[in-house]
């Protein structure tokens, strides 16, 4: 297993799609940098520095939310179907290694990519945030308890991406699986806008059962209230009303997180031992 972990990494690694991945972050990260270098500092009033800071590494946060997501969609998405379609598969697996151990080999190895972008863009958001307007973070605790929900965020597209791998064309998986996110998002959505009203239950019941099918959203704003929650003011990222956390999700959320994470693995990897290639 450790073997092609190795090895898809490293086969990973000189595709074009990273070094292009990489640029485009780069440059988002220098058009975020120039962004805050040009607004400049908020008018002369107490609280006003802070809550610049909160508000734009708020609106950061978003879009890095949403580029973990397809980032891991874009590494993984080709992960089993194109090597079918290909033949490349039917020249490995005669060899002496189970079916197991090649899929979650593969999983680790580009779970390593998707550990180091996350890590790049997150802190790269939040230090150039910081440096032009002070801390806005509670705590270096809170700071990688936010970090560990965008990771995991990542991982769990991972492995829906993975799964999809097994099941279905590259096409099709990237489409589907990009658009379960966004349905996500937008579930997550409804449920802080019925927050919000307390008039639509129904928006709270649609926001649940989103989570539950993918829980990518309810882990981004786990994630936002940890960061840049109450510690604050009370209600800072309920401020963003349905964008933000009115009704940020509770830890258990994580652990649902992780468990759907194993979950998808294992049915990724049941269906690929009954797949004939």
């Amino acid at each position: 297993m450790t073997t092609v972990m190795r090895y898809s990494l490293k086969e990973t690694m000189r595709k074009r799609t990273i070094a292009a991945a990489g640029g485009l972050t780069f440059l988002f990260l220098l058009l975020f940098f120039l962004f805050l270098k040009w607004v400049g500092p908020p008018p002369a009033i107490p609280g006003s520095e802070f809550l610049a800071g909160l508000t734009y590494l708020y609106l950061g946060l978003f879009a890095a939310y949403v580029m973990i997501a397809l980032f891991s969609v874009l590494i993984y998405v080709a992960t089993v179907s194109q090597e079918i379609d290909d033949g490349t598969l039917l020249a490995v697996l005669p060899r002496p290694i189970r079916r197991y151990e090649l899929l979650l080999g593969k999983w680790l190895g580009l779970a390593v990519m998707v550990l180091c972008y996350s890590a790049l863009l997150f802190f790269g958001l939040v230090v150039i945030d910081q440096a032009q307007y002070g801390p806005v973070v509670a705590s270096a605790h809170d700071l990688f308890l936010a970090y560990g929900d965008f990771l995991l965020e990542g991982l769990v597209v991972s492995a829906v991406t993975l799964l999809g791998s097994t099941l279905t064309a590259t096409m099709t998986n990237g489409i589907v699986v990009s658009s379960a996110v966004l349905i996500a998002f937008l579930g997550g959505a409804l449920e802080q806008l019925g927050a919000l009203t307390s008039s639509a239950p129904a928006f709270t019941v649609i926001g649940w059962i989103t989570s539950l099918i993918m829980p990518t959203d309810a882990l981004y704003r786990r994630a936002l209230y940890q960061l840049l929650g109450n510690h604050a003011y009370a209600g800072a990222v309920a401020g963003f009303g349905p964008f933000g956390a009115v009704k940020p999700p509770g830890e258990g959320m994580v652990f649902y997180g992780l468990l759907y994470l194993v979950g998808m693995l294992l049915l990724a990897v049941w269906h690929f031992g009954h797949r004939d290639l």
